[in-house]
This record gives structure tokens, C-alpha cells and sequence, in this order.
């Protein structure tokens, strides 16, 4: 993976959009990041680690929300975008951080996407822009994960030293996520094994205690063994088969006697049917008898309706002529309303004929004022073209001279600067010479300074050693006399428990048996006390144990003086050989020279700055002599322009009146023309179409007058011949008035209803008949039946049946319930005894791979032992390199604690001592030389294990601070031939050294607000 170009927006301290573009450097491949504490400078590895896994680099950054800059607006949203090559692709994610803005109660949506660029096009990577399928495809794209990702890609502040300096436990916890051995630790878990084998046992015993809650207790084999004390399963087998035969005869007898008695309710049942259908036609046949009587009464009123349907339909049949008659009425009005408003508008036309005649005539006699104006306006627009051209001329003229006045300002301006300029150039020079004398001597002090600060550090070394071995001293001699009280304890002990078995073997013989140590049958001096003190077998091996305790803790600290003697007198013999003396105060001649150095260093910089800037001085002031004279080339071409566009501009404007020469009077008079001409031309068109829609309007209404008094006539003919065939029709139907036609008339809703009301009756009539003779049939020498002791009869026998069929449902319950509990425990024990041959077959296997071996190791630590002893391998290369052939990492099979697994631990062997130690005792500067070579060396076994990997890029931040020059120089070997194979590395580092050695510098700083800038600086 390589970075492109990474942008944050309200990201950690930078306030807007920061765009940190990595092709601005160049051909460089190695940088250093810069700048003071708290600019910004960890937070650029977090933008990129945040954009790529949703996480910061570090593990005190695990609260993203926190990343989101304080300085933010509350409407700028927390946007991390990070464009990437990998295998020859170009790649962009984006995140956006969820926050709170102020007043709401839940937070903003985050959005995470990924795209791949081709040209110009965002083509999507994911089907769906969601975290969980980004962190995915990232990881797949990567090859890493988030744990892997910064233990060797990017190394954060301190912690990628963890790996160096931890247990084994810890170790085996990072080496789990960055070489995915999960699966090794999972075949050791056993639980899963044991919790079977425990569920089923107790679901055995469950079924157990089901038993009584099933079954009703009573004297049989079953009850018997469940009362006893430890049960037996075959026994409680055969009692459950019994039981099931019991309750399957009882069920059977009992399924006769509900068969029996549902039977005879059955019977009674269809009995009791049968007489309420009986009495129920009695009371059929009653009541339709009185039916019958109240249909017969109503006869007179049904044949009154019968007559006078046959009046009103015999009226129906004028119905049509009657309603012509009224219509021809209505009509007759309308056409007679509609002639005189015909009249009304005629006259109204005609008489506003009349007058837009006379109005016709007055503006035809205005034709020759109209012709005169004409002829003024096409004058007037004659000499538009030319005042036109005019104005633009003089516009022109004016801005010539403007520019002239200001070039002549700015080649005033120009002049002065170059002699301001110059004065301060030759001020710069006199600097730079007295700056270069000073400097004469600052190589000398920096040797020397560098010669003291080692020769302080081997003497401070060596002082401190001297207090540690007296520390030492003292601690061996402590251990030395615990030792040995220990050791007359334990002897003590010892002997008290060797007298006590005596005396325990010694109450065992008797006279005539033979010994179980000599084999003597006589016992004459048998042991008879059991002397000072009682002591057991467990105190003797705790004080063994606490005396192997000592004893090693002994040893060992006489190894660690040993060593650190050896070590002191190696430092003494190279702080003689260097001829230095031991009481001399070189620490204060180191700070004095360091603070020399220091001046002079400033004084470096401030000379580089002044050469720089006395050279874009030089560069500024060439500048504004070509400056200079451009402008005075452009003033001469500028003035010549002006003075000829204003002779030309003088006789152009003699050929125009002069009170038209301004071209905003000439277009008033035009417009003023323009607008009477408009006028009169607008009222001549308007009076001719008013003369034309006015003659229009009064011939079309004069038609409809003759048309609306022809209608008039045929309607009242039409009228008068409707009534004559009303009348007509009155006489054929028998009517001798319109009145007598009125009175029988009814409307065709009422003539409907009593035609219903008619049929309707007719049919309840038939009806009625035809039931009741129907039910005289059906009853004919019967009598109605008392239903109450039916009844009874058929209540107490269902009542029976129930309780009956209650007993045989219970019964078969029983019978199931014994069959069931039968099967499952059978079931459930032949499970018990498969489960528990294969938990004793898991345990064995669980004890050897967990670890319980002569070794201590798991199966799980030994393939990481393997991943682990080739990063060592890789290391040791640029480890060798770095310490002078001094240190080499080896791997150690020590135990770290007591019981406790080990395989995982890391020492270091020193050539210079020939002694093999734990890395934790390197110094400060020792170990981020060992931690850097540790990540290298796990970068190179993750490439090699995972082939489609590439590492093009590392992040490294702090941890320089502690190493000496000859140290950082080397370091920086290192990282340089790192990009020299292909690699960008990014360095976070406040030392001097390494800024003056790295070119390309990305410096951050932080601005009075708050908030932080970056750029790239090359040199």
C-alpha cells in the first residue's frame, strides 16, 4: 500500500480541509515529520490508519468520536478521504466521523465508502457502502489486518516496542491476531466435550424427577426403586415397562364403559329430538290459524285498492299529452323572453354604429400630421451612428489617459524600491561575512563535543554500575544467609519426619512377623516416642520447595554479580584505555560545549537563512529592474495611442448639431418621436377595427331578431295544437272534465306500491293455506309430549359419559407418559455413557495440547515458535548492524513464572560479554534498535508467508530521542536502504541530526488559534 494524497476535514487539530499530498515528494521516498508537541504530527498516521480500518494507529486513541477536531464549525462534518496505490490501483476511502450538533438529541449519520479510481471515473469496490464490507475488502486488498497493520506497517508511539519486552502470554496474544493461529488455540477447548457429557447427565436425572409428577404413585417395581437410595436403571427400565402395560389394560376397560354409556345418551338424545319436533308443529298449526283470520278481515280494503288501481291506471294513459302541453307552455315563454332581448341588443348595436363612424372620419383627417413625423424620427436616427461612435471615443480617450497617469505612479514606485532594495542587499552581505568568520571553528566543537558526551555517558554508565553492584552486594549476601537457614530447616524437618515414620512402622510389627526393612522376626527395641515434634509429609516437601526457592533466587543473584563485575571492569578498562579521569567534572564541560554548539548551530541556520534570502533579494531586485524598464516601454506606447484617438475624435464631432452631440440627448428626442408617431398610428389601427367589429356586431344581431319572431309563431302553433289532442284524448277515455281526470290521476310510485301491497297479500294468503293444511296433516290423532323428565334423563346421562371418558383420557395419559419416559431414559442414558468414553478420550488429548508436556508448551505456541524464530532470523540481520556486531536476539525457553507456559520469550546474546540476558535490561536507546529491527524482521516473514502482500510504506513514530549519534546515524542507514528497495518511510522525530539528514521534510505547525497547517518542504 502507498499513500497518494490524504485529506482531513475537522480531524484532531486541524480546523478546515488539510490535504497532505505524498506526490509533492517527488523522487523522495524517505521524509521526517516535524514539528513542536501537540501540532498535529501522530494525528497524520491516525488519518491514515482512520481511513483505512475505521481506527486511530494508536490504543489510547480507541474513542474515534474523540478524533473529531475541537476548533470545528458544528456545521463541518469529521471527513477523513485517503487515496492509495496497491498492485498497481488507485484506490479511495472515505469516512466521516458521527457527531452531535448542538440542540439535537442523536447524533449525525457516518458514511463510509471505497471506490476505485480508473481515469476519471469513482468506480464502486463494495455492493454495498456499509463498514462491514469496507473493513473487509480493505483487509483483503491489504493483506492485514488492523492489529497487523500497526505492529509493521505503522509503528505508534511506544507500542511497537510491546512486542520486544512482553511475556509470553502477551506475545502469544499479539502473534494470535497478526498471524491468525485462532484456530490452533479452539482444538484445545475441551468445555464443549464436558458441557455435553454434564447436559446429558442432567437430563437423565430430569427424567428421573419427572417420573412422580407423571405417574400416580402407587405399590409396584417402579415406585419401589425410585424410593431407594441409588436407583438402578435397569430396574427402573422394566418398572416403567410395567407400568405401561398396567395403564394400557386399565385404559381399555375404561375406553368400554365411555363407548357404553355415550351410546344410551345417544338414544335418549334423539328421544328428546323427537318430542320437541312434535310440540313445535302444534304450535305451527296455532298459529297459522290465527294467521288466517287476520288476512280475511282485510278483504274489503283490498278489493277498494283493486278499483282504484283500474282509475288511475285508466288515467296513466293521458299522462304523455298532459306533460306535452305543459312543456310547450314553458317553451313558449323562453322563445318570447329571448325575442325581446333581440330587440333590446339590435337597438344598442345600431346606435353605437352610428357613433364610431364619427370617430373614423376624425382620424383619417390626421394622415398628414402623421407622414410629418415619420420623416423627423428617420432624420434624428441619421446621426445615431455617429454620436454613438463618439461617446466610445471619448470613453476611450479618458481611459488612455488614466493609464498613462498610472504608469508614470508605478514607474515612480519601481525606482524607489530598486534603491531601497539595493541598500538592503549590501546590508545582508556585511551579515553574511561576519556570520562565515564566525563559524570558522564550529566543526572543531563538535568533534570535541561529541568525544566528551561519550566519555561522559561511559563514566556515567560506569558510576552507575559500580552503585548497582554494590546494591548487588548486598542483596547476594541476604540471599546467601536465607539460603543456607533454609537448608538447616529443611534438614531439621527432614529428621523429625524420618523419627516419625519410624515410630509409625515401629506400631506395625509384632513378635513373630518379619520386617518389612530387614526382614528380622524379632523386634526387641521397637521405637515407643514420637520425640519433639510431629511433622508430615506436606511440610517436609513445602520446606524443600521454599529451599529450591532460595537457592535459585541465590544462584541467581550470584550470575547477576558475576556479570555486572565483568561488566565494570570492562567499562574501567576502556575508560582507561581512553585515559580518562575518573574524578574529572566532564559533564560540565559537556554542557558548556553543548551549549556552544548549540550558539553555533543557530548561528548555521541563521547564515543558511541569510544566504537564501540575500540571494532571492538579488533574484527580487534583477526582477524590478526588468520591471522598470517594461514600464517604461508600455508609458511611451500608451501616451502615443492617447494623442492620436483624440485628433481623430476633434474632427469627427465638428459634422454633428450641437445640441445633439451627447448621445443620451439624441436618443431622448428619438424616443420622444418614437412614442408620438406610436401614438397616433396606435389610435388610427384601433378606430378601424372598432368601425369593423361595430358593423359586424350589428348585422349578426339584426339575423337573430328574425330569427328569435319566427320562433315565437311556430311555438304558439305548436301550443295551440297540444291542447286540442289533450282534449281530444279526455273524451276516448271517458272523462268528461280535466277535473274528473285530476281526481282519479295517482302518481307511478303510488300506482307501484298498491300493485306490491295487492300481490303481496295474495301470496301470504296462499301461504298461510297451503301451511296450514299441511300441519292439520302431520298432527292428525297426535297429542303434544311432556319434555322436562326427557330431560333429565338425557342431562344425567351425559353427565356419565363425561366423567367416564375423563377417566379413560387420564389412563391413556398415564399409559403415554410411562411409554415416553421409558424411551427417553433409555435414550438418554445409552447418550450419557457414548459422551462420557468421548470426554475422557477429549481430556487426554485436551491435557497434552494445552501445554501439560515436559516443555510446557501448547500446540498453539509452538506454530507461533516457528513464526517467531524466523522474525528473530530476519532481525538479527539489521540487529548486527546497528549494535557493531554487539547484540543477537535468541529465543528463550525459560519459565517467566512459576507454572506459568513459556516457548515465547526473547533474549539477547552480547558478544562483548559472551553472557545470554533478558532483553529488558538493554537501554533505552538498545531497545528501540532491537524493536525496530523486531517489526522489520516481522514485516519480511509476513511477506514471505503471504506472497500477494506488498509493503511499500512504513510509518514509524518517535523513539529516535534515546539513541547517541553513531546510533541515530546508523538508523538512518537503515531506513535509507529501506527506500532505497521501493519502500516510503515517514518519520515522526524531533532530533536535529535526523532532520539535517533526511531532504524532505513534512512540517506541521500550529497556528495562534489553536488549530495546525502541513507542507512539504524539500532541500
Amino acid at each position: 500500500m502507498k499513500p497518494i494524497q490524504l485529506t482531513m476535514t475537522a480531524f484532531g487539530p486541524y480546523k478546515d480541509t488539510e490535504i497532505v499530498d505524498f506526490r509533492d515528494l517527488k523522487e523522495h521516498r524517505l521524509f521526517v515529520i516535524s514539528g513542536k508537541t501537540g501540532a498535529g504530527k501522530t494525528t497524520i498516521f491516525d488519518g491514515i490508519c482512520f481511513a483505512l480500518y475505521g481506527q486511530a494507529s494508536g490504543e489510547d486513541r480507541t474513542d474515534t468520536k474523540a478524533l473529531r477536531s475541537q476548533f470545528a464549525d458544528d456545521a463541518v462534518q469529521t471527513t477523513v478521504e485517503l487515496i492509495f496505490d496497491i498492485h498497481q490501483r488507485r484506490f479511495r476511502v472515505l469516512r466521516q466521523i458521527p457527531y452531535r450538533k448542538q440542540g439535537n438529541k442523536s447524533d449525525t449519520l457516518g458514511r463510509c465508502e471505497l471506490y476505485e479510481i480508473k481515469g476519471e471515473q469513482s468506480i464502486p469496490v463494495v455492493d454495498r457502502q456499509i463498514v462491514t464490507e469496507v473493513n473487509e475488502k480493505i483487509e483483503q486488498l491489504l493483506g492485514f489486518t488492523h492489529a497487523q497493520f500497526s505492529q509493521i506497517m505503522m509503528l505508534p508511539q511506544g507500542e511497537f516496542r510491546k512486542f520486544l519486552t512482553s511475556d509470553t502470554g502477551n506475545k502469544e496474544a499479539i502473534m494470535r491476531k497478526i498471524f491468525k493461529t485462532e484456530p490452533y488455540q479452539k482444538i484445545v477447548d475441551k468445555d464443549e466435550a464436558h458441557a455435553a457429557y454434564l447436559q446429558e447427565k442432567q437430563m437423565s436425572d430430569t427424567i428421573l424427577h419427572q417420573i412422580p409428577a407423571k405417574l400416580p404413585l402407587r405399590e409396584s417395581l417402579l415406585f419401589t426403586e425410585l424410593a431407594s437410595e441409588y436407583p438402578n436403571y435397569h430396574q427402573l427400565i422394566v418398572g416403567l415397562q410395567e407400568e405401561n402395560v398396567y395403564y394400557k389394560e386399565k385404559s381399555a376397560a375404561h375406553n368400554g364403559d365411555y363407548t357404553n354409556l355415550y351410546k344410551a345418551h345417544d338414544d335418549k338424545q334423539k328421544e328428546l329430538y323427537n318430542a320437541r319436533s312434535m310440540n313445535e308443529q302444534f304450535d305451527k298449526l296455532l298459529k297459522r290459524q290465527l294467521e288466517l283470520a287476520q288476512l280475511e278481515m282485510k278483504t274489503a280494503e283490498i278489493t277498494s285498492l283493486k278499483q282504484q288501481l283500474q282509475e288511475a291506471e285508466r288515467a296513466a294513459m293521458l299522462e304523455d299529452l298532459e306533460q306535452q302541453v305543459k312543456a310547450n307552455e314553458i317553451e313558449l315563454q323562453k322563445k318570447e323572453a329571448s325575442y325581446q332581448e333581440a330587440i333590446a341588443l339590435l337597438a344598442t348595436a345600431n346606435e353605437k354604429l352610428v357613433q364610431t363612424t364619427a370617430s373614423y372620419s376624425e382620424q383619417q383627417a390626421m394622415e398628414p400630421e402623421r407622414i410629418a413625423l415619420k420623416e423627423e424620427l428617420l432624420q434624428l436616427k441619421g446621426h445615431l451612428p455617429t454620436v454613438s461612435g463618439l461617446t466610445a471615443q471619448l470613453q476611450q480617450i479618458e481611459q488612455l489617459q488614466k493609464n498613462v497617469a498610472q504608469l508614470d505612479k508605478q514607474l515612480q514606485q519601481n525606482l524607489q524600491e530598486i534603491e531601497q532594495q539595493q541598500l538592503s542587499i549590501n546590508a545582508q552581505k556585511d551579515e553574511i561575512k561576519a556570520l562565515e568568520s564566525a563559524l570558522e571553528d564550529y566543526e572543531l566543537h563538535v568533534d570535541e563535543l561529541s568525544n566528551v558526551t561519550d566519555i561522559a555517558k561511559l563514566l556515567k554508565h560506569y558510576q552507575q554500575q559500580v552503585l548497582a553492584c554494590k546494591l548487588l552486594d548486598q542483596q547476594y549476601e541476604v540471599a546467601k544467609v536465607e539460603n543456607e537457614t533454609s537448608a538447616v530447616a529443611y534438614q531439621k524437618l527432614e529428621g523429625h519426619w524420618i523419627s516419625n515414620q519410624a515410630l509409625l512402622l515401629a506400631t506395625s510389627l509384632h513378635d513373630g512377623d518379619a520386617c518389612p526393612v530387614c526382614g528380622s522376626i524379632d523386634h526387641p527395641a521397637k521405637a515407643t516416642s514420637i520425640g519433639e515434634q510431629q511433622v508430615t509429609k506436606q511440610q517436609v516437601d513445602d520446606a524443600k520447595k521454599e529451599l529450591q526457592k532460595k537457592d535459585q533466587f541465590f544462584h541467581a543473584k550470584q550470575a547477576e554479580r558475576q556479570q555486572l563485575q565483568q561488566q565494570i571492569e570492562t567499562i574501567k578498562a576502556e575508560l582507561s584505555e581512553r585515559q580518562v579521569n575518573l574524578v574529572h567534572d566532564y559533564e560540565e564541560q559537556r554542557v558548556e560545549l553543548t551549549q556552544k554548539v548549540a550558539s553555533l548551530r543557530k548561528k548555521r541556520e541563521v547564515l543558511k537563512v541569510k544566504k537564501e534570502s540575500y540571494a532571492q533579494a538579488e533574484l527580487s531586485q534583477e526582477q524590478r529592474y526588468t520591471q522598470s524598464k517594461t514600464l517604461q516601454q508600455l508609458r511611451n506606447e500608451t501616451n502615443g495611442e492617447f494623442e492620436t484617438k483624440r485628433a481623430l475624435y476633434d474632427h469627427s464631432i465638428s459634422t454633428v448639431p450641437k445640441e445633439l452631440r451627447e448621445l443620451p440627448a439624441l436618443q431622448q428626442q428619438i424616443r420622444m418621436k418614437e412614442a408620438a408617431t406610436e401614438h397616433l398610428e396606435n389610435e388610427w389601427k384601433t378606430i378601424q377595427q372598432q368601425l369593423q367589429e361595430a358593423s359586424t356586431l350589428q348585422t349578426k344581431l339584426d339575423s337573430r331578431h328574425q330569427m328569435e319572431k319566427q320562433a315565437v309563431l311556430e311555438m304558439k302553433e305548436k301550443l295551440v295544437n297540444s291542447v286540442q289532442a289533450f282534449k281530444q284524448r279526455l273524451k276516448e277515455q271517458g272523462f268528461n272534465s280535466e277535473e274528473s281526470y285530476l281526481q282519479v290521476k295517482l302518481p307511478h310510485n303510488r300506482r307501484q306500491e298498491i300493485q306490491q301491497q295487492l300481490q303481496t297479500y295474495e301470496q301470504q294468503l296462499h301461504t298461510v293455506k297451503a301451511t296450514l293444511d299441511e300441519l292439520k296433516r302431520v298432527t292428525e290423532g297426535k297429542q303434544p309430549v311432556e319434555l322436562e323428565v326427557i330431560e333429565q334423563q338425557v342431562q344425567q346421562l351425559k353427565e356419565q359419559y363425561e366423567k367416564a371418558l375423563e377417566t379413560y383420557n387420564q389412563t391413556r395419559t398415564w399409559q403415554q407418559a410411562a411409554q415416553d419416559l421409558c424411551e427417553q431414559l433409555e435414550t438418554s442414558k445409552s447418550r450419557v455413557v457414548t459422551l462420557e468414553e468421548t470426554y475422557g478420550k477429549v481430556t487426554n488429548l485436551y491435557d497434552v495440547v494445552r501445554g501439560q508436556n515436559r516443555l510446557k508448551i501448547s500446540f498453539e505456541r509452538y506454530i507461533q515458535i516457528e513464526y517467531l524464530e524466523r522474525i528473530i532470523q530476519a532481525a538479527n540481520i539489521r540487529l548486527r548492524d546497528l549494535s557493531n556486531g554487539q547484540y543477537e536476539l535468541v529465543r528463550s525457553d525459560r519459565q517467566e513464572m512459576r507454572g506459568k507456559q513459556s516457548g515465547l520469550g526473547i533474549d539477547v546474546n552480547d558478544a562483548y560479554t559472551g553472557q545470554t540476558r533478558d532483553v529488558k535490561t538493554l537501554s533505552g536507546g538498545e531497545k528501540f534498535n532491537a524493536s525496530l529491527c523486531l517489526a522489520l524482521g516481522m514485516a519480511d516473514v509476513i511477506q514471505s508467508f503471504q506472497g500477494a502482500v506488498r509493503m511499500e510504506t512504513m510509518f514509524i513514530d518517535e523513539g529516535f530521542g534515546a539513541l547517541d549519534e553513531e546510533a541515530i546515524q546508523k538508523a538512518i542507514d537503515t531506513l535509507i536502504a529501506l527506500q532505497q528497495s521501493g519502500r516510503m518511510i515517514g518519520v515522526i522525530s524531533h532530533i536535529e541530526e535526523m532532520k539535517e539528514a533526511i531532504p524532505a521534510t513534512l512540517e506541521v505547525t500550529k497556528m495562534k488559534e489553536g488549530y495546525s497547517k502541513t507542507k512539504f518542504v524539500l532541500n
